[in-house]
């Protein structure tokens, strides 16, 4: 059964090391879901969050593996139950009408979403949450015209400190 992980990972900021972490996850056969990379509280040192599907086996064993890229600090998998995470959405949807505009400003509103920014024929939404309320946002907005979509990665904190 492939089952939704949270990978994080603790690498020195060098060059390569994204490569070299890719190149584990495409020779496992393990697709990425997505990858956000930032700062993390300590100098030189980066923060990737992974989310991929899997067996538990797999991904344990990816894990364990990634220890052998010398870069690599720490590296855990969670699952959502453990962690406080969102991502972050731009939607850009057309508005040709004074109508239009409010129903997509009444759906954001509802949505507890924003607006970013407008424009003479459309607004751009902003949202942030689990995937599954950006997805539901997205979904209602749709029938208005989506111009444009962007959205993170996940970002991840686990519920209480790792091992």
């Amino acid at each position: 059964m492939q089952t939704k992980y949270t990978i994080t990972i603790l690498a020195e900021n060098e060059p390569g090391v994204l490569y070299r972490m890719s190149d584990l996850f495409l020779r496992r056969k393990i697709n990425l879901d997505s990858l956000t990379v930032s700062e993390s509280e300590q100098p030189n040192i980066s923060r990737f969050t992974l989310v991929v599907r899997g067996d538990k086996i797999k991904i344990e064993q990816t894990v364990k593996q990634l220890y052998r890229i010398i870069e690599i600090v720490k590296a855990y998998e969670s699952q959502d139950h453990d962690l406080i995470f969102k991502e972050l959405a731009f939607i850009k949807v057309s508005t040709k009408n004074a109508n239009s505009r409010r129903e997509v400003s009444d759906i954001v509103t509802l949505s507890q979403g924003k607006i970013e920014h407008v424009g003479k024929d459309y607004l751009v939404v902003e949202k942030s949450g689990t995937e599954e309320q950006i997805d539901t946002l997205y979904e209602l907005l749709k029938p208005f015209g989506i111009k444009e979509f962007v959205r993170s990665g996940r970002i991840a904190v686990l519920k209480t400190p790792a091992d």
